[in-house]
């Protein structure tokens, strides 16, 4: 068998550099008992940390190559359990309640991060790496120019911190932007529910889909509602109609969505 060799396709690079492995595990305050669930174990180095500090690991990988390597030097480990699949496929609700962990592809990074959105009752604590701009839209506040619909649904339903930049040295291939690694901690309870929870997201979401145009330009096109009764809608609710949806903390878009929901 040849070197092993990164596929393009997959986005994959693999992190080499052991203290920051122990950094990630330990971000996750692993109690023996525990269920985590890595996305993309890639070559290990997370892997063989989290096995001898938690219960039970699901570790969810798309490369058979990988899959192979890694059956083969721990598949005997007790609690150790390998999934080969794409992680957007795996069906995450019949492991209860666990902990993710995981370098996530570039590429698919938005993709994952609403994939545990749609599952948030099934998952406590999250540690995720990512591409640095996109670790931007994931932590931003209100008045950033990161801000946006990703961020508002976050907010609603977890806790979110910054942990620690990693350089691309630390990676193999190496990437040519820095990474950062977060931790999302779930709510007891959201902030806030909705009985519909598909209205909840399309408003958001209608919102920041042209940042260049006011809020009320913005839901006027995608509700179908007339300008004058969206801005109705805004008085309502506090809010300037000169203003963009990067202006809004998580709770006007609450109070919009409410009022809304009675004028659609």
């Amino acid at each position: 068998m040849g070197p092993f060799r990164p596929r393009r396709s997959l986005g994959q690079s693999f992190l080499i550099h052991k203290p920051t492995a122990d950094l990630l595990v330990a971000a996750l305050n692993l109690k023996s008992g525990d269920t985590v669930l890595e996305i993309g174990p890639g070559k290990g180095i997370l892997t063989r940390r989290l096995v001898e500090k938690a219960g039970r690991v699901v570790a969810v990988e798309i490369d058979e190559r990988l899959v192979r390597q890694l059956q083969s030097e721990l598949g005997c480990h007790p609690g150790f359990e390998l999934v080969h699949l794409d992680f957007m496929a795996y069906n995450m609700k019949p492991l209860g309640c666990v902990k993710v962990i995981g370098n996530l592809p570039y590429s698919i990074s938005s993709q994952i991060l609403f994939r545990l959105l749609d599952s948030v009752n099934v998952w406590e604590m999250a540690v995720l790496t990512a591409q640095r701009e996109f670790a931007r839209r994931v932590l931003a506040g209100p008045g950033t120019k990161a801000y946006g619909a990703l961020s508002v649904f976050l907010e609603r339903v977890c806790k979110r911190e910054k942990l620690f930049d990693i350089p691309p040295l630390h990676f193999r291939p190496r990437p040519d932007v820095v990474s950062t690694s977060f931790r999302l901690t779930k709510r007891q309870e959201p902030l806030f529910t909705f009985n519909d929870e598909v209205f909840f997201k399309r408003v958001v979401k209608a919102g920041f889909r042209q940042r260049r145009k006011t809020l009320a330009n913005n839901l006027s096109a995608e509700l179908g509602l007339k300008k004058e009764d969206v801005d109705n809608l805004l008085a309502e609710c506090g809010i300037d109609v000169r203003a963009r949806a990067e202006s809004l903390d998580v709770w006007k878009f609450r109070c919009l969505v409410r009022v809304a929901e009675s004028s659609v």
